[in-house]
């Protein structure tokens, strides 16, 4: 800013190993959005060091980066994120055609992936027949579809009421059960409190 050198994060250094439920817990202005973008590689630190299943996040080409975050990283956004001209099937199935997948295995992870999230019936549905819960639930399903290893839900229940948001509390830990690596982003403590693991930030510390 100007001459001022303004540090988003100072001195972060934490694991999170496979399988965990790992909730980073800030409020706003703390650091923890830059911090949710390096650790979905949206992002890269000007000074240190990311390892994302061993592999050296921090000295990556674009490209790579593009790769890493289509088959490793599931990401789950407050805002939904779906296109509002295609069905619920259709915005789950969109990664998976960027990867190149053949429609009839799209079509089987699409139909998996909905069945996961409870949303079979509403596969023709478009986003505006939808309610904001069931988006979400979709948006939930685009994540999964390809099995990434890791999902990082930035406030998932951000947007929806009490009741909706622990359907999709109940989902996130559904899939941690299964095996994936679940990484939560919220200022809501009561949601955070549902996981293994809080790591705390604030003015860009960050306390595990």
């Amino acid at each position: 800013m100007g001459e001022n050198c303004l540090h988003a994060l100072t001195n972060v250094s934490f694991t999170i190993p496979k399988g965990e439920f790992a909730a980073i817990v800030g409020a706003s202005g703390s650091g923890k959005t830059t911090l949710m973008n390096i650790i979905g590689c949206l992002d890269t630190a000007t000074r240190g060091e990311y390892f994302l299943d061993g592999e050296k996040i921090s000295s990556l080409s674009q490209n790579r980066l593009s790769v890493i975050r289509n088959e490793k990283i599931g990401f789950v956004f407050q805002g939904f994120n779906l296109i509002p001209t295609l069905t619920a099937a259709e915005n789950v199935e969109l990664p998976l055609i960027y990867r190149r997948m053949r429609r009839a295995e799209r079509t089987e992870l699409v139909k998996n992936a909905l069945e996961l999230v409870g949303l079979s019936s509403r596969a023709e549905h478009k986003p505006n027949q939808l309610s904001g819960g069931q988006q979400q639930r979709v948006a939930i399903a685009r994540a999964i579809a390809a099995c990434p290893p890791v999902i990082l839900a930035d406030e998932p229940c951000g947007n929806l009421d009490s009741r909706s948001g622990g359907i999709i509390m109940d989902i996130l830990h559904s899939l941690n059960k299964s095996g994936k690596t679940v990484v939560l982003i919220t200022h809501d403590d009561n949601a955070a409190r549902t996981a293994e693991r809080i790591i705390r930030i604030k003015d860009g510390v960050v306390s595990a």
